[in-house]
């Protein structure tokens, strides 16, 4: 109860309380959201006072939601060359602040952000947990298994930090990190801590959980384990839900633009709306429909510092249902699918699923760790580290002959042994990363 007074104290004192935000997730003003933000962004940001124009989306000085699909896709690279136009005029009388993209998979881009944003940011973590998955998330005790250095321990181990972490009931361990020796001490943390939740990146759950497996230790059940950040391939989830013996939630969010989607009960990602406006686009730009793959589109609603209207953040999903079983109303995700490198190309236009190759690994005993680069549509390489330096050379010819299956006949793979596989910046793993473009 004291813990949860000074909480509430600092909130009001930053002057960061999300309790309105949180009471207005329960209604979806999605409508008059966009329809805020659009007139904002063509009165006070120079890029979007002609692409919105142009587009139609405003109209004699009023918004007009119908051409909204007309506003041309926002890209990385147009943010990096266009940064300054996108910034609002008024961005100085707001509380601002600048934030980054992760870079896990090429140059970082720079974005300001604003106190409201953070708000609704905080209200729409508030809403998963609570009102989603049923966790009182902000006081629960916590273990967070994460690999970004600046989110760990900023710069350096800030106070700040270490008092947010103790009144949230937050312990962190550095997943950047995750030699043998960490992982057993890992383990005993999680072991004395007993955590309600585990939350960290999907990759460092994953090697844990198979560390713990392979030593044969014994590893607290918490109430939910929250995978996040990276793609939670199915092989993935068996393993972290069998040996921490609880349910796995995926939660979707990026740094750029906060949380998109988190994971009910029934398996389904709702996508956050009244925070993040999301689109699910085939490669023509059209919506796909149910059970259709298509690419994550995001419009951030309440960053009027720097809005991101139609982004392309780069990451592919499935659509589900517009409505689910467990009662909430937000329109559904059946699963993220990954980033666009995880997918690889043939030359017939063909995409392959970057998860089947990690289920090639699946199994291997020789095999401690894994990365499948593209390079050409025909030709693959494979860095391995090896358990016992020793290559069950019938289990590669094998999986070579599964890869030539669904890459086409010619498709040559080279085999490399490594001592680690590199992670990110941020300390994620890439089991597989094509650098074709599409």
């Amino acid at each position: 109860m004291l813990k949860k007074l000074v909480w509430e104290l600092l909130i009001a004192i930053a002057g960061t309380n999300f309790k309105k935000e949180y009471e207005e997730t329960a209604n979806l003003n999605v409508e008059v959201f966009l329809k805020n933000l659009l007139f904002h962004a063509y009165n006070n940001v120079p890029y979007y006072h002609n692409v919105l124009r142009k587009a139609g989306a405003i109209k004699n000085g009023k918004v007009c939601l119908a051409n909204f699909e007309k506003i041309p896709i926002l890209t990385k690279e147009i943010i990096r060359r266009r940064t300054d136009e996108l910034i609002s005029r008024d961005y100085k009388k707001r509380k601002w602040f600048y934030n980054t993209s992760g870079g896990s998979t090429g140059e970082p881009i720079k974005l300001i952000q604003d106190r409201l944003s953070k708000k609704w940011n905080m209200a729409t973590s508030r809403h998963y947990y609570e009102d989603i998955i049923g966790v009182d998330e902000l006081f629960a005790k916590k273990v967070l298994l994460w690999g970004a250095r600046r989110d760990v321990f900023g710069r350096g181990i800030e106070l700040k930090k270490v008092i947010n972490n103790a009144l949230s009931n937050t312990v962190v361990l550095d997943s950047m990190s995750m030699t043998e020796t960490d992982m057993r001490c890992f383990v005993r943390v999680i072991n004395s801590y007993r955590p309600e939740i585990i939350r960290g990146y999907a990759g460092s759950l994953f090697e844990l959980c198979k560390f713990v497996e392979r030593k044969q230790l014994s590893i607290h059940s918490p109430k939910v384990v929250v995978s996040s950040a990276e793609t939670l391939h199915g092989i993935m989830r068996k393993k972290i839900e069998s040996v921490f013996g609880a349910k796995v939630y995926d939660f979707y969010g990026s740094r750029e633009v906060d949380g998109i989607a988190g994971e009910c009960k029934y398996s389904l990602l709702h996508m956050f709306m009244f925070n993040n406006y999301i689109e699910v686009l085939d490669r023509y730009n059209k919506r796909v429909k149910e059970s259709e793959d298509g690419r994550i589109i995001i419009t951030t609603l309440h960053n009027f510092s720097m809005p991101l209207i139609r982004y392309e953040i780069g990451d592919m999903a499935v659509l589900g249902p517009q409505k689910c079983k467990c009662g909430s109303p937000l329109p559904t995700l059946r699963k993220v699918t990954g980033r666009r490198i995880d997918y690889f190309l043939r030359e017939d236009g063909k995409i392959i699923y970057g998860g089947y190759f990690i289920e090639l690994f699946w199994g291997k005993d020789w095999v401690k760790a894994f990365k499948v680069i593209q390079e050409d549509y025909k030709r693959l390489r494979i860095l391995i580290v090896l358990k016992d330096r020793i290559v069950d050379e019938r289990q590669k010819r094998e999986m070579e002959e599964k890869i030539e299956l669904v890459m086409g006949k010619g498709c040559k793979v080279k085999w490399e042994v490594v001592d680690e596989i590199p992670k990110t910046k941020t300390g994620k793993y890439l089991h597989v990363q094509s650098l074709l473009k599409e």
